[in-house]
């Protein structure tokens, strides 16, 4: 006879396995997974999954869903991020960059717009940055991208080896001059034999000597020319016209050639520029004696002499007393959503939970606890390597912090930079601001322009922001070939952006 009552126990049971027990039972492997591209330095393959598998432990109890990563080298980023985001391969969420443009990637398509889903899942994004931020990564008033809190100060000067300043008796904090420098070159030339090369530099980005900034100029943007260049038009800080000007036909532009050329033939830079994978081994072989730069801060250059320069002291030394602000400032850090991703909703919440979970922006700035880093000062949340560890064999080596989330949240490498927010907000307080500074152009009218422009410039131009050819008929050849190329198109496309902006505020 059949017993109602253990009919219904029975009953329950199954009922329990079909709906209940599958809800209890959610795993990593159920959830909507993100493909995340990002700059690394490197990683070793079961250290990288390591990291991914923490990161899952926090996302999909929290936004319910898991992150596949995808981390690429400085040089891979800057060709090819924007050829991934418009190839149709999986991809969610990408962070952008001076090595990957933002601009370039709103320009063509490669981002989704995603205002709405921002101002529902991201508030602490939202309320992490200044508001004149968002106006830098919007285009035709729809949002293409985060920006994300990078705080810093950034000024034109060099990092320099500090056993060699010492070793020369050089005096590297009184010299705030490019040309300053030359006697402390000179001497590296002649007491290193040769082995050791003053300058840095490498194809494509370093090693030029136009820097915008430097010398006066918002370059609008820098995609605007050569890949890895600085931009080949500009409008001067102090113009309140705001008039477009090709940059190669300024005195300025010449005035840096001219310098190049001069620091090429004394032999400052190498002969032949290396791709960047031959300048790292070289650099960390401790070949080279500064980086001429325009980002010199207020943070400590340890971790950065551990990671790259074989552990050397490496000195901040800028030749700028006030940084200039840029809308290329707010773009320093950008996280955008890929136009094709199937999980936009997840992706934004991915980019919040990085600009609000401690541990989660954490493992993927650092690692794991214990394995590729441990506690120094908790108090002050400074952390370092673990015995047996340092920056030649640690599995998860990052150098680029600030590209994921809120930078008040990272941990400190070292307790020179305890208190870097208060003294980066004092540099800030004296800043220069572009005029232009909340100005985006769009791109998207003139890519055929922009295309020819970047072959052009690579050919003719590149040689002579790196002074490897001579001055007068190089520059003539660079010029001609960028009008040829449409640089006058470009100019009066963004005038026409730009006055109309102008008129707008």
């Amino acid at each position: 006879m059949f017993n109602i009552k253990g009919g219904y126990k029975f009953l329950a049971m199954v009922l329990a396995v079909v709906f209940i027990l599958p809800i209890l039972t959610t795993t990593a492997q159920d959830v909507p997974t993100l493909d995340y591209y990002y700059v690394l330095l490197s990683a070793k393959p079961e250290d990288l999954q390591a990291v991914e598998d923490k990161m899952n432990e926090i996302l999909v109890k929290n936004i319910g869903a898991k992150v596949k990563l995808h981390p690429q080298s400085f040089t891979d980023y800057q060709t090819k991020a924007n050829l991934i985001l418009n190839s149709g391969d999986a991809c969610d969420v990408m962070s952008f960059g001076s090595f990957n443009p933002f601009p370039i990637a709103v320009a063509t398509g490669g981002l989704m717009d995603i205002s709405d889903l921002v101002k529902q899942y991201a508030p602490n994004a939202i309320s992490s940055v200044p508001a004149n931020y968002w106006d830098a990564v919007k285009k035709d008033g729809k949002t293409y991208g985060v920006p994300i809190f990078v705080g810093g100060v950034s000024k034109a000067g060099f990092w320099v080896r500090g056993d060699l300043t010492d070793k020369y008796k050089f005096d590297w904090q009184n010299a705030k001059t490019w040309e300053s420098w030359e006697p402390f070159f000179d001497e590296v030339l002649k007491g290193e034999n040769g082995n050791v090369i003053p300058l840095i530099s490498s194809d494509p980005y370093w090693g030029r000597q136009w820097w915008p900034n430097y010398y006066g100029y918002d370059s609008i943007s820098d995609s605007i020319g050569a890949v890895g260049a600085r931009g080949m038009v500009g409008v001067k800080l102090d113009d309140p016209s705001l008039k477009v000007v090709p940059v190669a036909f300024t005195p300025e532009y010449k005035q840096a050639a001219e310098l190049a050329r001069k620091w090429y033939n004394k032999g400052y830079f190498l002969k032949t520029v290396p791709i960047d994978s031959e300048m790292i081994a070289l650099r960390s072989q401790l070949k080279f004696a500064a980086f001429e730069i325009l980002f010199v801060g207020n943070w400590s250059t340890k971790n950065m002499a551990a990671n790259e320069w074989n552990g050397v002291t490496i000195h901040a030394a800028p030749i700028q007393d006030r940084m200039v602000v840029t809308t290329g400032y707010a773009l320093s850090s950008v996280q955008g959503v890929c136009a094709v991703s199937q999980h936009p909703v997840e992706a934004v919440k991915f980019i919040e939970e990085m600009n609000k979970n401690v541990d989660l922006l954490n493992t993927i700035e650092y690692g794991i606890e214990g394995k590729h880093w441990v506690w120094k000062d908790k108090a002050n949340k400074v952390i370092g390597y673990p015995d047996d560890v340092d920056a030649n064999n640690v599995g998860y080596n990052n150098v680029t912090h600030g590209q994921f989330g809120d930078k008040r949240l990272v941990y400190l490498t070292t307790p020179d930079d305890i208190g870097l927010l208060d003294r980066d907000n004092a540099d800030l307080d004296k800043a220069i601001y572009s005029p232009l500074v909340g100005f985006v152009p769009d791109l998207s009218p003139i890519q055929n322009e922009l295309a020819q422009l970047a072959t052009a410039a690579k050919q003719y131009c590149d040689p002579v922001d790196k002074g490897l050819v001579d001055v007068d008929s190089g520059l003539a050849e660079c010029q001609n070939q960028i009008k040829a190329a449409g640089i006058d198109t470009i100019v009066s496309e963004l005038q026409k952006q730009i006055d109309a902006w102008k008129a707008s505020k």
